[in-house]
């Protein structure tokens, strides 16, 4: 029976006279073989192979001394000497140690598994503060997810994306469950090892991944995978200026990976998660050449994902990458393997939705699903899994108490009515406190208006997380708690990091865009200021004295220059606030809101001109969805009247009725599943105006 020591020297004779000064230098160099002390150099001068197997079973017994030779081997790149120790190892009575080894990763297997079904097995209804835990396999709804191609920088806002989203739910596509996202359609034998998943906000891609992980954990699929290890950008960012090598970036985020020295090698049996690329606040550099294959060596954070999706360390482990489009152009193409969808609710979904979330009282979710369909835009919005928790939480107490008020039809009034509802639940909770009725009010008033603050500023910058800095900037004290009480909890949320950082967002970009335009809203009508421009005196003085026609005319005018449409959800609700029915309920909240009767005409035709020029698709699409907001629809009957007529030529159009037909078509049920072209009498220049409806429509004639 040979030795450990015997089996050893096979493998280290082979190697060179300058390998094994190399292999010498990895034992001797400090803090370089983790989990391993070093030897000190002075004991393995003047030294030859057969002494230093000696000297290192002594210091790391047999089974260490055999773990550190195929860890050096690896690192150094000589696999088929370690292959060959492996094998070695097998053929004896010795095999005990190579499964001793494997033994240890079951364990540390096992104790991860346990670990990330805990974490994993509830999900969060609501806010990180006031919501309720549940049972994700109880109220998990599968999720449209398909293949996608799509390639290239965004230039719409996320909500055109969801409405034309919504347009393509077809037969022909082949939806995936999300526990086969690495599959190969074609051949479910084989896989795929790099995915990006691209989805909007509040879409479901978080709630897919812990899906997956959910039944990995509990042995319900992908069994193959001995470790999953997902990180969040968000929490990454607190990492950005520190150097790690891959080992203890995992130690790090996973208590139970600490006995891990090496990551098992084999083909798919590690897989990366990096979900929220858009929330990536550091850089990553793909055309760096110098390559990073030891998953010992530090670098930076960036420089470690960019390695591992380019296959230069641990080549054999699958990564999946979660983002919303517009930041996805980030990671080359060519580094991915397949590139899915997350496209959110069907209407049929939507539907099982509410009646699961109003599971007891079904006449009312009846109510809350035809009043839904009644409005196209929020009929559309609902695609969006956490747009049907906020439309849930406004209809389900208005129809269940029967109130006579009228049921929002548009989405800012929507989105007043969800902040009223969250502020009157705080309010009842200070009731039963006993709390000052006008100190509560005036609590509520106050961090409202900081919180419009913070999320217009950061809507400007593009960002949806915000630090204890980004607070502060708005005057906001987190030592204050006024961050952790009251109605704050129940739009924004708070997360705390590995590194005890905190990490705040609201709980849906749509909040932030809706609190960032009663921001500006109420900064002019209350304090004659518009954030839109710098607060110079100059600007001061400009304003002082400007209508606030003008101020709409402005946020037109920033929302038009904007390359990638982020300011278009913003605008829709900012002109929604200029209808006197939605003051009135903005005063409900705030009571300092100084409420104006203003004519919405002047508005109305300035978009109308706007329309009539030269401005892209995208930005014309929201332009008739603002007019919408404002409950004038005479473009739009104008167009469907000139449709009944049945004199169909669109040569004499103007550019706004032309926005219009496109609009009114986009619209339509009928032309989603066929688009008659040849009704369409019109010049070269018309073809190209129909590309948006060509593009959604399942078959064109």
């Amino acid at each position: 029976m040979p030795a450990v020591p015997q089996i050893l020297l096979v493998p280290l004779e082979e190697l060179g006279r300058a390998e094994l000064k190399r292999f010498q230098w990895y034992l001797t160099a400090e803090n370089t073989l983790e989990g391993f002390s070093h030897i000190p150099k002075a004991q393995l001068e003047n030294t030859d192979v057969q002494d230093m197997v000696d000297k290192m079973v002594d210091r790391y017994k047999p089974r260490g001394a055999v773990e550190i030779t195929l860890l050096i081997l690896r690192m150094m790149e000589q696999n088929n000497l370690a292959e060959k120790l492996e094998s070695k190892l097998r053929e004896g009575n010795t095999a005990h140690m190579i499964l001793t080894t494997q033994i240890d990763y079951e364990a540390v297997k096992i104790k991860m598994k346990s670990s990330l079904k805990e974490k994993y097995e509830r999900i969060l209804d609501g806010t990180s503060v006031r919501g309720h835990r549940k049972f994700l396999n109880d109220i998990y709804t599968d999720l449209y997810i398909v293949e996608d191609e799509t390639g290239g920088v965004i230039h719409e806002h996320e909500i055109m994306q969801a409405e034309a989203s919504a347009k393509r739910f077809t037969t022909e596509e082949i939806p995936l469950t999300c526990s086969d996202v690495f599959k190969v359609l074609s051949d479910p034998s084989r896989r795929n090892r790099k995915v990006l998943t691209m989805g909007i906000a509040g879409v479901g891609k978080t709630v897919s991944v812990n899906k997956f992980i959910l039944d990995w954990a509990e042995g319900k699929t992908n069994q193959d995978i001995d470790f999953i290890f997902p990180l969040l950008f968000r929490e990454l960012n607190s990492m950005k200026d520190k150097n790690y090598s891959l080992t203890e970036l995992l130690h790090e985020h996973f208590e139970d990976s600490v006995e891990l020295r090496s990551l098992p090698g084999g083909d798919g049996k590690v897989m990366f998660i990096f979900d929220g690329l858009d929330e990536c606040r550091f850089p990553l550099n793909f055309t760096e050449k110098e390559k990073l294959k030891n998953s010992n060596e530090k670098t930076s954070v960036g420089r470690l994902i960019t390695n591992l999706i380019k296959a230069n360390l641990l080549p054999s482990a699958l990564v999946w990458i979660t983002s919303r489009p517009a930041a996805a152009h980030q990671i080359p193409r060519d580094y991915i393997d397949q590139v899915t969808e997350v496209r959110g609710f069907s209407d049929e979904q939507k539907e099982e939705y509410f009646r699961k979330y109003s599971d007891k009282d079904q006449d009312t979710a009846k109510k809350m699903i035809s009043h839904i369909k009644k409005s196209r835009s929020i009929h559309i919005m609902c695609h969006i899994p956490v747009f049907c928790w906020i439309s849930a939480t406004v209809l389900q107490p208005m129809l269940a108490k029967g109130t006579s008020e009228e049921l929002p039809t548009t989405l800012t009034g929507m989105y007043v009515q969800f902040l009223i509802f969250q502020t009157d639940q705080m309010k009842e909770k200070d009731d039963a406190k006993n709390i000052n009725k006008k100190r509560k009010q005036d609590k509520a008033e106050h961090i409202i208006m900081k919180l419009g603050k913070l999320a217009f500023h950061q809507l400007e910058k593009g960002n949806v997380i915000f630090y204890e800095e980004d607070l502060r900037e708005c005057r906001i004290d987190v030592s204050e708690g006024s961050v952790h009480s009251g109605v704050c909890t129940r739009i924004f949320s708070k997360e705390q990091g590995v590194c005890k950082t905190m990490v705040f967002s609201f709980v849906h970009l749509s909040v932030q865009e809706f609190l960032a335009a009663v921001y500006v809203f109420l900064s002019h009508r209350n304090k004659k200021k518009n954030p839109l421009y710098p607060n110079t005196v100059e600007n001061r003085l400009k304003w002082l004295f400007k209508s606030t026609e003008a101020i709409y005319e402005s946020a037109i005018g920033k929302a038009l220059e904007s390359e990638n449409g982020h300011l278009d959800l913003f605008l829709r609700f900012l002109l929604g606030l200029s209808l006197e029915s939605n003051q009135r309920l903005l005063k409900e909240l705030l009571p300092q809101t100084v409420i104006r009767a203003v004519s919405v005409e002047k508005t109305v035709e300035h978009i109308k001109e706007k329309l009539n020029g030269n401005i892209p698709s995208e930005r014309s699409i929201n332009l008739l969805y603002c007019l919408n907001e404002l409950k004038d629809d005479s473009l739009v009957h104008e167009i469907e009247n000139y449709l009944s007529s049945g004199h169909v030529s669109t040569e004499k159009l103007s550019s706004a009725q032309w926005s219009a037909l496109v609009f009114v078509l986009l619209m339509s049920e009928e032309t989603q599943e066929k688009f008659e072209l040849k009704k369409y009498r019109g010049s070269d220049e018309g073809l190209k105006r129909f590309l948006p409806v060509l593009k959604n429509t399942k078959q064109a004639m």
